[in-house]
């Protein structure tokens, strides 16, 4: 058996060290492109082929290695985020982060720092190894695109609202959990489910999965009454109630949990006697509504996860084919839906 080309035979026939030949394989940039392309062109000359098996191993001695602080992740922060949302955050990301061994160096990126060479300089300076990039808030629509030298940096965004770079994303399930919330409002016997929506929180925090979702399993079971999208937070309880007699509604779909309890001081019916509510984003410590928690501290920590991938593994810069992963949110009974009569979910709902 012919016997495997290995670095060291590639630093040989170039009087290089083989530790030269093993970053300009993986785009070191600290090295010359000239270099680089060198000991490439050597390589495919030499029949070289990486070793998975290898590759493998050595991503799983940095895995079980002592974690000890030696390196940052910068938080890249829109400036409209508000404190109170960004310590809820942060008590997510730093105990997961620095359990890897990283630790999170918050960035903000209004407008005035937002210009490509600053930012780069300041995170270069900084000793950053990777970038969480935050998503902007759906108003925020000048730190949609955010401009640096992104070869500079394995990077992962969370959410949907951030328009350019095309980076690895870290999302809710949106479309998911609008099906897994009408399974659980038909099993317990609602048949005519509204959805009453933002138009900017649908399109833009939710990339069009809720309405998916919801037409989808609406279809399944026969009945799709027409949402009703608003284009500001406000409710307009005249439009709301004639929605709700025209569409013939036991319950209806909004938001969030605050917008449930906007929902039920406005709409004029008894809930959940009257009218079911529900909604995409409710927390569990909530108690009172009901609808899918999004599970945020999954998604926050499944992103550093995949940040720490990235920087063992020498990937940086903007992605030739950005990955997706989607975290599924999980039920949340609360109070603002009716019990169901055998006291459980039947099976449908658990599908």
């Amino acid at each position: 058996m012919q016997r495997r080309v290995r670095l060291q035979d590639i630093a040989a026939q170039l009087g290089v060290h083989f530790s030269t030949v093993s970053r300009a394989l993986r785009d070191d940039p600290s090295l010359p492109p000239s270099t680089i392309r060198r000991i490439k062109a050597a390589g495919q000359k030499m029949g070289y082929q990486p070793d998975p098996n290898a590759k493998a191993m050595a991503v799983y001695r940095h895995a079980i290695l002592p974690a000890t602080l030696r390196n940052t992740l910068s938080l890249l922060v829109p400036e409209t985020v508000e404190r109170s949302n960004l310590d809820g955050i942060l008590r997510w990301l730093r105990p997961h982060s620095e359990s890897l061994g990283y630790e999170i160096d918050l960035i903000s990126t209004h407008p005035s720092a937002k210009k490509g060479s600053r930012l780069t300089r300041i995170l270069k300076a900084r000793g950053t190894a990777g970038l969480l990039v935050m998503p902007p808030g759906v108003e925020s629509r000048s730190l949609r695109r955010l401009q640096l030298d992104w070869s500079e940096f394995p990077a992962v965004t969370l959410g949907h609202s951030l328009f350019w770079p095309p980076l690895h994303r870290i999302s809710n399930d949106h479309f998911s959990n609008a099906k897994q919330l009408i399974r659980r409002l038909t099993a317990l016997g609602y048949r005519r489910i509204g959805m009453c929506v933002q138009q900017s929180m649908a399109a833009l925090h939710a990339d069009g999965g809720w309405r998916g979702g919801y037409v989808v399993e609406m279809e399944r079971h026969g009945e799709c009454p027409r949402p009703l999208v608003r284009t500001t937070p406000d409710f307009d309880r005249a439009q709301v109630r004639d929605w709700i007699q025209r569409e013939r509604l036991d319950a209806v779909i909004l938001d969030s949990d605050v917008e449930i309890s906007k929902f039920r001081m406005q709409c004029g019916y008894t809930v959940p006697e009257e009218l079911g509510l529900a909604g995409f984003i409710v927390a569990k410590k909530d108690m009172m509504s009901s609808g899918i928690d999004p599970e945020f501290d999954r998604v926050w920590s499944t992103a550093v996860d995949f940040l720490v991938y990235l920087i063992r593994t020498q990937q940086r810069g903007i992605p030739e084919a950005p990955q997706r992963i989607l975290i599924e949110g999980t039920w949340v009974p609360g109070k603002t839906v009716r019990r169901s009569h055998r006291g459980k979910l039947t099976a449908e709902a658990e599908k």
